[in-house]
């Protein structure tokens, strides 16, 4: 069994988000904020107390007026399932109503292989389904596929053997998972994601527009405007098909073969060296730090022109900048970005502003648990 996952009643919806974005509100703000009556405000708190979405906290007493009674999001009024598929592992968690990571299963691999995946995503899923209480299980609202697009395209990049990923073309992993499990099944770009998670669980100056890159080992991107993930006809924020910047003679390239991970590591090992280092806040030695600073270089110019792109077709307040890299690293990438979009030409631009994401290596996998949720409960839809 699982939850009613047709969209709510518009204010239902309305009164969630509010207090999702608050922490907690009384019927007063509420009543405030939504514009409704105080007696449309407590039908619809009552409501979704009944239905265990809110729950009530403690009434606060001894200030002017009448007792005060906060509420708040129920955790378990509503569970959902996230999976995030990537080029070198997958994770599946499970994730309660206000946004957290109940529980995770993960892999790793060199490359992945559609038949292989299969029984490590419906293992994983019937892994967390089964650890959750009836409760939980029965508030089940969806589960979210958070899939890098065009899997069979990218072969050669990742260093796969040829045809080993070409199951991918004909693959429709949402489909099997929603027809394995009987659940509502959604899929998203794994990049736009990441962004959903940034705008949903980071962003903490609450900017409303902002383009979002992420540094995985594919480079990819996404779009927020107007406080809503953007993804036009499904591609929005593709960063990594950008044209790379040239440097030298030779075939164009994309930002995918020049900005990404997968090309620090595959340089990484042709030097003999270990990639790890790059994953744990560790000092690196000499030799790794030596090919780092030589993919940071190229990686932070290819960046930042994208960075200008994005600042003149969409001038967003800012624009964040993730990456599954080390905190160390990390900021040396941003400081790098910082300095590259300083030698650049930027007339006729508004300041363009780079910010840290929050999310990191979590970013996809939260977005894909988060996904299921704004099927039945975002407020998009108008009333």
């Amino acid at each position: 069994m699982t939850a009613d996952t047709s969209p709510r009643p518009y204010n239902d919806r309305l009164f969630l988000h509010l207090i999702r974005k608050a922490g907690q509100m009384s019927k007063a703000e509420l009543t405030r904020a939504s514009g409704l009556s105080a007696q449309s405000a407590t039908v619809i708190v009552n409501r979704l107390v009944a239905q265990g979405f809110l729950s009530a906290g403690d009434t606060v007493r001894g200030r002017i007026g009448q007792p005060s009674t906060p509420y708040a999001l129920n955790p378990d009024g509503a569970m959902s399932i996230g999976v995030k598929v990537g080029r070198r592992s997958l994770e599946v968690v499970s994730m309660t109503f206000d946004y957290r990571i109940l529980d995770r299963v993960a892999h790793r691999y060199a490359f992945p292989l559609v038949d292989d995946l299969r029984g490590k995503i419906t293992g994983g899923i019937g892994t967390l389904m089964d650890a959750m209480t009836p409760v939980q299980r029965a508030r089940l609202t969806g589960i979210g596929l958070a899939l890098p697009d065009q899997l069979a395209d990218w072969e050669e990049t990742i260093g796969a053997p040829a045809g080993a990923m070409a199951d991918w073309r004909d693959t429709d992993l949402r489909a099997e998972i929603a027809a394995h499990f009987d659940v509502p099944t959604m899929v998203l770009n794994d990049a736009a994601s990441a962004c959903l998670a940034e705008l949903e669980t980071g962003n903490p100056e609450g900017y409303d527009s902002f383009a979002y890159i992420y540094v995985g080992t594919f480079i990819g991107g996404g779009v927020a405007l107007g406080g809503r993930l953007f993804t036009g006809g499904g591609h929005a924020g593709a960063i990594g098909s950008l044209p790379a910047v040239r440097t030298a003679p030779g075939p164009a390239q994309q930002m995918i073969d020049t900005a990404s991970l997968h090309m620090l590591e595959a340089r990484t090992a042709e030097a003999g060296l270990s990639s790890d280092a790059y994953f744990d806040a560790a000092p690196l030695d000499a030799a790794t730090e030596a090919v780092f600073d030589e993919w940071l270089a190229i990686a932070a110019d290819n960046i930042a022109t994208a960075c200008v792109s994005a600042q003149a077709f969409l001038a967003p307040q800012a624009i964040v900048i993730d990456t599954s890299l080390a905190a160390p690293l990390k900021d040396r990438l941003l400081t790098a970005l910082q300095q590259a979009i300083a030698r650049l030409d930027v007339r006729g631009l508004d300041r363009i502003i780079i910010v840290p994401g929050t999310a990191g290596s979590t970013a996809r996998v939260t977005g894909s648990g988060i996904l299921p949720f704004q099927a039945g409960f975002c407020i998009d839809t108008p009333p």
